[in-house]
């Protein structure tokens, strides 16, 4: 498998896309106020026992919604009732794990992180955990013993998959500067006042090198000459093998390797597969379903064949969606029913083999007993769909509509890239709701105008549907 990292960089957004052999799998988004990983003295504001959370205030604009089963409380014992501790007004540390999103605050856990290439630092835990993926016993072991030696004993930490090939030395440094990094937090945690940022996480395009940093990834392409740089200095630092590169592309990215049609293709139900079957996909509060059909795909003459091969595109398919998704939680697939039990256990393993690739953690819990392929996918962001796409006012959120923000996003990117025009002004006309979205962002209108080095004239259109616009240049 050959991987290719496609980062797109604007002054309002980052997007991040990871490609696998040619194809889209994933895609992360971030703005300018992202909190994901950071860290935060944090005052604490409600207590909502029956509902087992707590809000917390951690600096932002709306309250972070805080789990029982995420708080943490040093010196507590276990088996106490968290609330029995957890005061109104009392200081907890914190960090985001899941951003802000609409109308929705983040949410916080006592659990702390602190991420590395080679390891996860876990202050508030004891154990070494080994990543599932590093499967040479004699190696496991190795690691978990050389670790133990060097480990004070209150704290915890995760071997990532790359320690697997990783030099001794370059662990347990990467160790040293983790555990500084911990002594800094707790240093700042005392002196500031709640509420507070006392850690700031990498960007996430720095997140994403640092999880896919391996012989795989081959290439990154950015449109940023001074992180391009920058990522040039970091891959030597890591000392990355020879075959990496690093280039700078000017332009829409996205729009040039088709990346974005694939994007938009998330939005819908229907996936067609290559051979004419297709997938539909269902999302509920509670689950995602994912239903298997045969579609246009009608084989040879024998079909428990024609069977075997939908099931199997689809069990290559069906792990790429839940990344490009971004889909949690509880899955349940329904394959297309096999009478050859041999059949059924080939389809089974090349799913699991394409599960494997995926960073977020997954379980495979087994056939139901009405032959749905149960299991579950840890969701740490949020999805294509919410991202893109809002309720629908008018039928009580059973529809969904094109979100304004990202809608402008979009647009914005778009003016950012029309430089190669040789007319004076570029003019575009869209619907005046979405507009106004773009002509309130005066400081990346501004930025829009020096970078194309032309004027930029919105032209409302009430005619147009709120997810049109045209954009032309004008003047000689």
């Amino acid at each position: 498998m050959e991987r290719e990292i496609i980062a797109e960089i604007y002054p309002w957004e980052y997007r991040v896309a990871i490609v696998e052999d040619g194809r889209l799998v994933e895609v992360f988004w971030a703005d300018q106020d992202e909190s994901v990983g950071n860290i935060y003295k944090a005052k604490v504001k409600d207590i909502l026992p029956g509902l087992s959370c707590a809000f917390v205030d951690i600096g932002l604009s709306k309250n972070a919604f805080l789990y029982a089963g995420d708080v943490v409380l040093p010196g507590t014992k276990k088996g106490v009732q968290v609330f029995d501790s957890l005061k109104r007004g009392q200081d907890l540390m914190v960090q985001v794990k899941k951003e802000a999103f609409s109308e929705k605050g983040a949410r916080v856990t006592g659990h702390l992180t602190i991420p590395g290439h080679f390891l996860v630092l876990l202050p508030h835990q004891r154990e070494i955990s080994i990543s599932r993926r590093l499967t040479c016993n004699e190696r496991r072991d190795y690691l978990k013993k050389m670790l133990e030696a060097k480990k004070t004993q209150d704290i915890g930490m995760i071997l990532r998959t790359a320690c697997g090939e990783a030099d001794d030395n370059d662990i347990l440094a990467e160790l040293d500067e983790l555990l500084k990094v911990w002594e800094e937090i707790k240093t700042d945690y005392d002196k500031a006042r709640a509420p507070s940022l006392i850690y700031e996480d990498i960007d996430v395009l720095e997140r994403t090198l640092r999880d896919y940093l391996d012989p795989e990834t081959r290439r990154v392409i950015i449109n940023n000459h001074r992180l391009k740089d920058k990522i040039s200095n970091y891959m030597e630092k890591k000392k990355v093998p020879l075959n990496f590169t690093v280039q700078f592309e000017e332009g829409d990215l996205f729009e040039k390797y088709g990346l974005e049609k694939d994007i938009r293709r998330t939005l819908k139900r229907k996936v067609w597969l290559k051979n004419g079957g297709y997938l539909i996909i269902d999302e509920t509060e509670a689950m995602t379903v994912i239903d298997v059909n045969s579609g246009k795909y009608t084989g040879k003459d024998n079909f428990e064949e024609t069977i075997f091969s939908i099931n199997v595109e689809a069990a290559v398919e069906i792990p790429r969606q839940l990344r490009l998704r971004s889909l949690g939680g509880i899955i349940l697939i329904d394959f297309i029913d096999m009478k050859d039990k041999h059949n059924e256990e080939t389809v089974l393993n090349i799913f699991k083999r394409e599960v494997a690739r995926d960073k977020a953690h997954t379980r495979i819990i087994g056939m139901t007993g009405l032959g749905f392929l149960e299991m579950t996918r840890k969701k740490s962001r949020y999805g294509v769909s919410e991202f893109f796409t809002d309720d629908c006012s008018y039928c009580n959120g059973r529809g969904r509509t094109i979100n304004m923000f990202a809608l402008a996003c979009e647009l914005k990117r778009k003016l950012a890239n029309m430089g190669y025009l040789e007319n004076p002004a570029v003019v575009c006309e869209a619907h005046p709701q979405l507009l106004q979205y773009v002509s309130n962002d005066e400081k990346n209108l501004e930025y829009i105008t020096r970078r194309i080095n032309k004027k930029v004239k919105l032209t409302p259109n009430p005619d147009m549907s709120l997810t049109e616009y045209n954009i032309y240049g004008e003047g000689e």
